[in-house]
């Protein structure tokens, strides 16, 4: 056989079995699967927090809501573990399948997004992590975000109904599953996208967390070719809670519109807020949700970027 017949064996390479987008959504995915389990509790107290409208006070409404929570859970006067941590677990399966789902679709188009930026934009030798600018992540990132905001939102509310309400509660929704079936019966169609506006609006927070994130990663990965889970750690700490303060007011709106099941509008909703509540009435449950979302956002950037390199080792 020739030098030329063994160079073209020797070209040939296996195929893959994995794309770089499966990478990305796989490892989505699993980050996502595992924050939810980990922060549910927390997010039962988040959503409970900004549903309430009965006082303006931040610590009477989680002092009322804990009572609810354990009078729910008592069985003939007698407080149960087990019917504890399923009242706090209520609403599970939706936030698992949202997040999870999210997480996937959200990794997976904002890969998309940045390798169609980069092969338009910059081009030639080079990665989409290192070589964009700023403003191309931010275009990448709300473009990732309006896409999986459209796809997961009926999951979202209902989440936030069955949150909202007790297992006990006259038309509560007893599964994912009867939720979409009550909402599709007595909403429509259009039931299942309430929320959506703000949720829409929102993804500037996505949208500002990522571009964050990846203009300190790429910052590291100009002077070293990987990052320490410290500073895994610390990107995604930072990206986070900035994002959160700035628009964490539409999640407030966004839940009180996702409750409701009349004709009721984003400017409505928040005009509502702020004269029954005030400005602060915009941050209920925010300290519940950075004490939630911080670590929360930590493990799922941890996770996300140990099983994209697993990945990549093993199948590419």
């Amino acid at each position: 056989m020739s030098d030329r017949s063994l160079n073209l064996v020797d070209d040939v390479k296996e195929p893959r079995l994995l794309t770089s987008r499966s990478v990305e959504t796989v490892s989505g995915l699993t980050a996502g699967f595992i924050t939810t389990l980990i922060s549910h509790p927390l997010d039962f107290f988040k959503l409970r927090l900004q549903l309430d409208t009965t006082t303006k006070s931040q610590v009477e409404s989680f002092r009322a809501i804990k009572n609810k929570l354990l009078e729910d859970s008592r069985i003939n006067g007698t407080l149960k573990q087990s019917q504890l941590v399923r009242n706090l677990y209520r609403g599970v399966g939706p936030n698992l399948l949202g997040s999870t789902t999210a997480w996937g679709l959200y990794f997976s188009f904002y890969r998309e997004y940045k390798n169609m930026v980069f092969s338009m934009y910059v081009g030639g030798s080079g990665d989409a992590d290192r070589s964009l600018s700023s403003s191309q992540y931010l275009l990448c990132a709300f473009a990732a975000g309006w896409t999986t905001s459209f796809f997961t939102n009926p999951i979202w509310v209902i989440k936030t109904r069955m949150i909202s309400t007790s297992r006990t509660t006259p038309g509560a929704y007893m599964s994912i599953v009867d939720g979409f079936r009550q909402i599709y019966r007595h909403e429509g169609v259009f039931g299942f996208y309430r929320g959506l506006s703000p949720a829409l609006l929102s993804v500037s927070q996505g949208a500002l967390q990522f571009s964050i994130y990846d203009t300190v990663k790429s910052h590291i990965l100009t002077t070293s070719s990987h990052m320490s889970a410290a500073q895994y750690l610390c990107a995604s700490a930072v990206s986070k809670m900035v994002s959160t303060m700035v628009f964490y007011p539409l999640q407030v709106v966004r839940s009180r519109l996702q409750i409701n099941r009349g004709r009721y509008g984003l400017i409505s909703a928040a005009t509502e807020v702020f004269v029954r509540e005030g400005f602060f009435g915009f941050y209920k449950g925010l300290f519940a949700n950075l004490i939630r979302v911080v670590p929360a956002t930590c493990v799922t950037f941890t996770v996300y970027e140990n099983m994209k390199w697993a990945l990549r080792d093993i199948y590419i």
